[in-house]
């Protein structure tokens, strides 16, 4: 009897086994799929790859011990291994098309709407994505992010680029030293116009440090623009040219979005008076005079103590306050807002990631970033390091491991360029001030849509002129707006007069044209 029992035992496992082989069989055209329960698509994983992906800013001392860590958990989830490799702020302008234009050693890289998207995707550099694939490849992403983002992400109707889930709730601020400012008797600064009287005392009794120190990518501009948004009107570039000008301009309190000639009088009136100013704190020592070749952003020179000033936004700040915090200096921030206290609100495409259109491996490039992305144990990794050396989780909060301090933890929250993350996931930070606290409570306050956030502009017809307007703006404008030239009207002539010679008008009508198509397709 316990044979018979034995042999039918036998007989039922051997049908499940060749049950379990047609099944195999016949969806093996999808591939064999490692850790298919974790990756949560149906890939083909059945060789392992080396992807390459390139991020912005600099590689933090402990990368290399993070990367180790994550290509554990991907060559067990999905049989791959990502080698990542940094453009600094620095050389931004001239390596990142570069990277791309060669093609071959890349499968994917940060791109944004202020990161070079709709001049690589116009290229043909960033490899063009289907929802078909996302739905495949990176279903948590697909699931977690919303409708809207596709369509910001479109440049006519294709999607190049795979934008984050969770847009950054964030303005752009300035931190100055509250220490500082109270041992020189300084009133309390508010306002960023108002910041002209601690720079004088910096300047004048703290002689190893520059009031503010920028570098040439980040801030060279900043304390023109602060001034600029916060005396009125405040606008941003329509065409929105990563490193470029178009020269065009909408206020984003404005709802119906009206395009402007920078060189229209109250625009011009307004950016010669702003010039004026950076051009008087230039020529009075306030403003380093290698900003225009110096590669250390203010932010790093504040937390070295060579800089008084810290130009930066409410997300990338946290590092430098926590720092600034074991250094026992007392920090405040000045939000940089519009005369009636707003900032546009990010866009989805403001942090992303774009498939390399010379990419030998874009199905497994987009499961190990559906990965990163929305897994929140990879999640976790990748923005915060690993727990118990860069990290641990408190009472509710990420906090620093016992004998870790801000400056010696090896990988800082966002300091490795994995903002496309979803950080909708993350706890609140222990080393959060009570400053800090408020100012993130009162975002929502300060953030207003702007309409245009899913407005991509079609260069296509005007890229010579635009690529003469930057080498325009490059030549004439940047050193208005460094406050370096030595008569700011007559060289606001200049740039005017060179901008309609490289093809401004074309540009201007362009942008008038594009926009006014936009607003009729959304009715």
């Amino acid at each position: 009897m316990q044979n018979v029992k034995k042999t039918r035992w036998l007989r039922m496992l051997t049908c499940l086994l060749l049950i379990t082989v047609i099944v195999s069989g016949c969806t093996s055209g999808n591939g064999e799929q490692a850790g298919g329960s974790t990756a949560g698509n149906d890939g083909d994983t059945s060789s392992h790859v080396k992807l390459v992906g390139y991020l912005l800013g600099d590689a933090p001392p402990g990368m290399n011990a993070v990367v180790e860590e994550l290509n554990k958990k991907l060559t067990e989830d999905i049989n791959a291994e990502i080698e990542f490799r940094y453009i600094g702020w620095g050389d931004l302008a001239s390596k990142y098309p570069l990277v791309l234009a060669a093609g071959d050693d890349v499968d994917f890289i940060f791109t944004a709407n202020w990161a070079y998207y709709n001049q690589e995707a116009a290229k043909g550099a960033f490899r063009e994505i289907t929802m078909e694939e996302i739905e495949k490849f990176m279903p948590k992403h697909y699931e977690a992010t919303n409708p809207v983002a596709w369509d910001e992400a479109k440049i006519g109707d294709k999607v190049y680029m795979i934008p984050t889930s969770s847009p950054d709730q964030k303005v752009p601020v300035t931190i100055i030293r509250g220490d500082l400012r109270k041992k020189y008797g300084i009133p309390e600064i508010k306002r960023f116009q108002d910041l002209e009287p601690y720079l004088a005392a910096i300047k004048a009794n703290e002689p190893a440090i520059i009031p503010i120190n920028a570098d040439s990518q980040y801030d060279f501009a900043k304390t023109f623009y602060n001034l600029q948004w916060e005396m009125g009107p405040a606008t941003v570039d329509t065409m929105l040219i990563t490193n470029g000008w178009s020269g065009t301009h909408t206020e984003w309190d404005d709802p119906d979005g009206k395009v402007y000639s920078q060189f229209d009088p109250h625009i011009k009136d307004q950016q010669i008076q702003i010039a004026k100013i950076v051009k008087d704190w230039y020529d009075k020592g306030y403003i380093n005079k290698n900003a225009m070749s110096n590669k250390v952003r203010s932010k790093d020179a504040f937390e070295q103590g060579t800089s008084a000033v810290a130009y930066g936004n409410t997300t990338d700040i946290q590092t430098t306050l926590a720092k600034a915090q074991g250094q026992g200096w007392e920090v405040e921030i000045i939000p940089n807002l519009s005369p009636t206290g707003t900032y546009l609100q990010d866009p989805y495409i403001n942090n992303g990631i774009a498939i390399a259109a010379g990419t030998k491996n874009p199905d497994r490039a987009m499961m190990a970033l559906d990965l990163i992305m929305e897994e929140p144990s990879y999640n976790k990794l990748v923005y915060f390091g690993i727990e118990g050396v860069n990290y641990v989780e408190k009472d509710g909060k990420i906090d620093l491991p016992d004998g870790v301090t801000a400056d010696n933890n090896t990988y800082a929250p966002d300091a490795a360029g994995f903002w496309f993350t979803n950080k909708s996931q993350f706890p609140p930070m222990a080393n959060w001030t009570e400053q800090y606290t408020t100012l993130k409570d009162s975002l929502d306050d300060m953030l207003v849509p702007y309409i245009y956030n899913a407005f991509s502009a079609d260069t296509s017809t005007i890229k010579t002129e635009l690529a003469n307007l930057n080498t325009v703006a490059t030549q004439y404008q940047l050193p208005i707006q460094g406050g370096v030239v030595k008569d700011v009207e007559q060289a606001y002539a200049e740039l005017e007069a060179k901008a309609k010679a490289a093809g401004f008008d074309r540009v201007l009508a362009e942008a008038e044209q594009q926009t006014q198509q936009f607003h009729e397709k959304k009715k």
